[in-house]
Order: C-alpha cells, then structure tokens, then sequence
C-alpha cells in the first residue's frame, strides 16, 4: 500500500515537471514581439540599352539590425540574438526619374539578397508580370524563406534583376524591403 502511494506521487511528479516544462515554452511563445522592419530605401539604376534585355543592379545597405529591434521592442534586452524568425513581406521598387518611367514592358523582376553573415544570395521576391504605373510590389517566395541567418549582419547587398525593353534613358529606381521578425527570449 505504502509502495503503490509512493507510486502514484512519484507519477503525481513526473506530471507536474512535464507540465511546467510546457508551460513554460508556451510562455515564451507568448512573450514574443513582432517588430516590422524596413531598411533604407535601396537606389539602383537600369541602365541605356538599345536593345532589350535584362539588367542587374546592385545596392548596398548598412544597417543596424541590433539597434532596430532594440527601439523597436523597448526592450534593450532583445537584440538579433533573440530573433526567432526573418520573413519578407514585401519589396516595394519604385522609378523615380524619368517621371514619365513605368514597368510596361518590364518581366521576370526578382531581388535577391545577401549580407556579410551569410554570403549565399538568395532570392527574396519574383513577380513575372509587367505594371503600367511607376511602383511595383513584388510578394515573398512561397514558401517564404526564413532570413534569420541573413539579419545577424550590418552590411546587405540587394540585387533587382528584370527583363525589359530598350531604354533610352537611364531609369533611376528605389526599393524599399520590409521584413516582419518574431523576437523572444532565447
């Protein structure tokens, strides 16, 4: 009798650790923050082509993760250690001269990322359809990449990649690449 109390406390034990244990992740589950994030807007150029064709421009940005997050959270405790996940919401390009510039006739716009944490390009966003007006919203990859590795940095290279017809001016553009974190204790 007194083996089989011992017993049932025993399990009475165990099942109350294992509780706590999962209680506990559910509570950091619980304290995350989701911080939106957007870096500075990314310039770059398409350059004169008589012909069509495609183009590759490059920008670098340097950019403070750490600090973001901590502004962003009020908690100078968070940092890009605790990040727990890096999506991409959007890339949002931009022509800003000539005034009169449009992505009629532009195709296959995609940007790709790297930074000086993870060197291996990856490509952020793809959008195949051309646009009439001078801003083109290009959606996450499905499935969207988790960044997190790409975010421990301070230096991002950002190449924007589109197929299009002749152009006789150079088209200045800009690109703004908003990200959302989840950002918890560790």
């Amino acid at each position: 009798m007194k083996l089989l109390n011992q017993s049932k406390l025993g399990l009475l034990a165990i099942l109350a650790l294992a509780i706590t244990l999962t209680s506990c992740k559910k509570l950091d589950n619980l304290v995350q923050v989701n911080v939106a994030l957007q870096m500075a807007q990314v310039p770059f150029t398409i350059d004169t082509t008589s012909t069509a064709g495609t183009t590759s421009s490059t920008g670098i940005v340097y950019y403070n993760v750490d600090s973001a997050i901590k502004a962003s959270t009020n908690n100078t405790s968070f940092g890009v250690g605790n990040i727990k996940s890096a999506m991409i919401d959007s890339v949002v390009i931009t022509l800003t001269s000539p005034n009169t510039a449009t992505f009629s006739g532009v195709t296959n716009v995609y940007a790709s990322f790297y930074s000086n944490t993870n060197t291996s390009p990856t490509t952020i966003t793809a959008n195949a359809n051309g646009s009439t007006s001078s801003s083109l919203t290009l959606l996450p990859l499905s499935p969207n990449p988790d960044l997190t590795s790409y975010l421990k940095a301070t230096s991002f290279t950002y190449t924007f990649t589109c197929t299009h017809p002749a152009v006789t001016t150079p088209i200045q553009a800009n690109a703004a690449v908003y990200f959302h974190l989840a950002v918890g204790p560790n």
